[in-house]
């Protein structure tokens, strides 16, 4: 559709497009940062400035009875909540799908807005309808703490490890060339360029092919409390990054065609390799010499 939107409209996008890709984008993050339970911060600050959201947030909507005493049913139907999100990411991401979205439902300039809505709604999904198995693997703060008082723990130390998705980080060493829905990594992952059709391998990309994956994962695995759900989201990450990494690469290849390929063969997907990087800067000093 190469339809004009009228100011109003672009009024409407704009503030859908903040809400949405900003506020709800981190929504998931903190759920899961304290333990997959809805952070008292978050819950009294609803309470107390936008109580008629309050109900949204009032998590988990529903428990399944018939799941009440089976911890593998209640995983199972975790990871099909995991895998709706993750399908539905994956789906939007793909160019074919904008391409029919933007021609015949949706104008170009709402895209962004309407997959961040999207995703968001699936996130709402996890949240509302994830089936906690109440399994404590540890926890390594003091008893003495208040539930206020650990959550507030956990929240800092994630936003420390996931510092890079909040600051420039994430667009000096991202994927793409453009802005994209806080959600996404992979939106135009051939736009990974310094301005050039020129593959970037400094920075982060040295260690790791996919760093943002990294710095998702890493506050997820650090952390002083682990329950049982946690590690499952954990595990369904891992899978859905297993998955979803081969298919952007395909696009990379198809790229920058040898120079990926040759890329992907020195240097691991997520988890940094040391002794390849060391390898690497001795091949250069022996190449200077």
């Amino acid at each position: 559709m190469n339809q004009q939107l009228s100011p109003v409209a672009r009024i409407i996008w704009l503030l859908l497009n903040i809400l949405f890709g900003g506020v709800f984008a981190q929504i998931l993050f903190a759920w899961t940062a304290c333990d997959m339970k809805m952070p008292q911060l978050i819950i009294n600050f609803i309470s107390n400035y936008l109580p008629f959201m309050s109900p949204l947030f009032r998590v988990p909507y529903l428990e399944i009875n018939s799941l009440s005493s089976s911890i593998w049913g209640k995983l199972a139907f975790d990871a099909l909540l995991y895998a709706i999100f993750a399908i539905a990411h994956t789906v939007f991401a793909q160019e074919s799908v904008q391409a029919v979205i933007t021609r015949y439902l949706l104008p170009k300039q709402t895209l962004r807005t309407a997959y961040c809505v999207m995703v968001s709604i699936t996130v709402f999904v996890i949240l509302g309808f994830w089936q906690h198995t109440h399994v404590q693997l540890w926890n390594w703060l003091p008893t003495t703490m208040s539930l206020y008082q650990q959550q507030f723990v956990l929240l800092t130390i994630f936003t420390i490890i996931h510092a890079p998705e909040f600051s420039g980080i994430k667009q000096l060493f991202s994927q793409t060339g453009t802005i994209s829905c806080p959600f996404s990594t992979t939106t135009m992952s051939q736009q990974r360029t310094t301005g050039v059709h020129t593959l970037v391998t400094t920075g982060l990309f040295r260690f790791c092919r996919h760093p943002l994956y990294l710095f998702t994962l890493l506050p997820l695995i650090i952390t002083p409390t682990m329950s049982l759900d946690r590690l499952a989201f954990i595990v369904f990450t891992c899978v859905y990054d297993a998955i979803g990494i081969p298919i952007e690469e395909k696009k990379l290849v198809r790229f920058f065609g040898q120079s990926y390929i040759d890329y992907q063969q020195c240097v691991p997907a997520i988890i940094p390799c040391w002794n390849n990087f060391v390898g690497r800067q001795q091949t250069k000093k022996k190449q200077k010499q």
